[in-house]
């Protein structure tokens, strides 16, 4: 090859290069924005469900009484119930930042419970919580091991477990109401929050 055609044919070769890297730059900008015009979630919030809630709170439901800026993290916020359960000890839910709505219910027990009496407990809740489901022919309920879930619609779920705790001898018993949806929304929401004060920030 003569010199001459190695310095004509350079020029083409970086001409692809940039090409290419122009062509990556336009697709990640074209992916960056579809993700931010899918960050907003549409979910039916009166749609009707079995699995609802639990300790007095409805999941789906606005927590109109949480202002603005309140969740500096993302952390559920504790409650008390007007009806206690003596199995547990602590309540909690979690909301998206931005709608605030809840999205998530959780009861935890004493971590110091022995796996006997953990076991025992769990056994009734799962009963009580049929009892109160009622009709539950169309819902899908596994176990594995000491987790114990029912789901509906691919969506909503209950999970009671006994999960190990402070020793291998001690449990703690830990029910948990959940929406996928929701819960989906609010990473979105989450994540979106995090962009703006980086964006704020800088």
């Amino acid at each position: 090859m003569c010199p001459n055609q190695a310095n004509h044919q350079r020029p083409t070769y970086q001409m692809m290069i940039i090409t290419k890297i122009f062509l990556s730059i336009i697709l990640l900008a074209t992916l960056i924005g579809c993700s931010e015009v899918n960050d907003e979630i549409n979910v039916d919030l009166n749609q009707n469900f079995i699995i609802k809630g639990a300790f007095g709170i409805n999941i789906s439901s606005v927590d109109k009484t949480l202002p603005e800026g309140y969740l500096v993290e993302n952390k559920a916020i504790t409650f008390i119930p007007n009806n206690v359960d003596a199995r547990f000890v602590q309540y909690e839910y979690s909301t998206t930042p931005k709608s605030h709505i809840i999205y998530g219910i959780k009861a935890k027990s004493p971590r110091e419970l022995p796996t006997d009496s953990c076991l025992k407990h769990r056994k009734n809740l799962i009963k009580q919580t049929l009892d109160t489901l009622g009709d539950t022919s169309q819902l899908k309920i596994t176990e594995v091991k000491n987790k114990w879930k029912i789901r509906e619609s691919n969506q909503r779920e209950i999970t009671i477990d006994c999960e190990i705790s402070i020793s291998p001898e001690h449990r703690q018993l830990v029910m948990i109401h959940q929406d996928t949806a929701l819960s989906v929304l609010a990473f979105r929401e989450w994540r979106k929050r995090q962009k703006d004060i980086t964006l704020i920030r800088f």
